[in-house]
């Protein structure tokens, strides 16, 4: 340990190996151990024969004759340099490494397993618009702020991520939180997080998530959204101008599809979604030629086989958006001609098997159809529509739809002037 041979040792002062700094501490030890008194594991530091300071582990007991007068002392040395050099580099790497999280521009929070927060970074303070002392204070089970979900409803604490993380083990991603702080409005935050373990260990004892604002990028997601919804919209209407003069059709089946929702006690969210989704139900008639769109006559089979290709070409035009409108819209383009006992097309679906909106669609549509005049036909009597609606429930239309249709003013349906 020391560097020196047994030869170069014996009979030399114990000072041989103590630092110029330490020279009285042998003395003292030897003072503590005469009087009885053992020294158990005192660290402390040697010098080497080379120069090098070794930090040790000292035990120090005295040692007595056989008419039990002191003789001398026997020291143990354990060398704690390497270990102490080892728990430096931890300590220099959890520096660097608490220098990169509070650098770090997502917010990182670290909870115990009752939903404390034992540590957060300067990013998490700014992102949730809480300070140092009121973070201390946080807790997931009692929040200083209310969380909620995307539909509104409140994030409860055993839904956070970092709760859900420790008490299963698994990680969560991007899960999507709105902050209700001080300002004017909902921040946005997309969370990932995961368990921590100690060695060994089966469960864990804390967990982590970090954490970025995402307000912005929502706001600009949603322009993005609205400005290809205006563009598709403006192509449905492009579509509509070909056979429908009026330029009304789909604000009065939008109209129409959304009262039907409302008496069909779907809710005012999706009423609202359908009611926009719904004129965008024709968009895929842009592909139909117009000898074929427009021909006053009967349509040969291959013709209609061609018109029934809209609902495809309309549900490949709105497909891949996740913006809930154009996600209804899709599934309505896709969906409006099924027929409840299977015989619409494209997919030969029945039933509870066709989205609801598109067998509200399907009713609004037919409706309009037979009571609006178009190039190929005229318009049909009110009554004579209502009845042929109602022979329909059953095998094209839902007859619950239909109940609901029949509770309508359908002559206010009927009116052109649609707002």
């Amino acid at each position: 340990m020391f560097g020196y041979s047994q030869a170069e040792a014996l009979g030399q002062s114990v000072k041989l190996l103590v630092p110029a700094n330490r020279v009285e501490e042998p003395l003292a030890l030897i003072g503590r151990a005469m009087s009885g008194e053992r020294i158990e594991r005192l660290e402390t530091v040697r010098v080497a024969k080379d120069g090098t300071l070794l930090n040790v582990l000292l035990s120090v007991a005295p040692v007595w004759g056989d008419d039990h007068e002191f003789v001398g002392t026997v020291g143990i040395f354990r060398d704690l340099s390497a270990q102490r050099g080892a728990e430096e580099a931890l300590r220099e790497s959890e520096r660097r490494y608490h220098a990169v999280v509070d650098a770090l521009n997502e917010g990182v929070v670290m909870q115990d397993r009752d939903g404390r927060i034992l540590a957060f970074n300067k990013s998490a303070e700014r992102i949730l618009g809480l300070s140092a002392e009121e973070m201390m204070q946080g807790n997931s089970h009692k929040p200083l702020v209310p969380l909620i979900r995307e539909d509104g409803s409140p994030f409860l604490g055993h839904e956070h991520p970092t709760m859900v993380s420790i008490r299963t083990g698994e990680p969560q991603r991007e899960v999507v939180m709105g902050v209700d702080g001080p300002g004017p409005s909902t921040r946005w935050i997309s969370i990932n997080s995961c368990a921590l373990f100690a060695p060994d260990a089966v469960e864990p004892y804390a967990g982590v998530c970090s954490f970025t604002d995402i307000t912005e990028l929502r706001n600009t997601m949603a322009e993005l959204h609205e400005a290809r919804f205006e563009d598709l919209r403006r192509l449905a209407l492009m579509a509509e101008y070909r056979d429908d003069d009026t330029n009304k059709h789909t604000e009065r089946v939008a109209r129409t599809a959304a009262l039907l929702a409302k008496e069909l006690d779907l809710g005012s969210e999706l009423v609202a979604t359908i009611h926009r989704a719904a004129p965008l139900h024709d968009v895929g008639k842009v592909g139909i030629p117009d000898e074929i769109l427009l021909k006053p006559g009967t349509l040969t089979s291959d013709e209609f086989e061609v018109i029934k290709t809209h609902t495809i070409i309309g549900g490949r035009i709105l497909c891949e958006s996740r913006f809930p409108v154009v996600k209804m819209a899709m599934e309505i383009a896709f969906t409006h001609h099924e027929h409840w006992d299977g015989s619409g097309y494209p997919s030969g679906l029945r039933g509870e098997g066709i989205p609801i909106a598109g067998r509200i669609i399907a009713v609004a549509d037919a409706f309009d159809a037979m009571t609006h005049a178009r190039p190929y036909k005229g318009a049909l009597p009110v009554g004579y529509a209502i009845a042929e609606i109602e022979r329909c429930s059953g095998t094209q239309f839902d007859p619950r739809v239909v109940a609901a249709f029949l509770k309508l003013d359908h002559h206010a349906l009927v009116d052109t002037t649609c707002g």
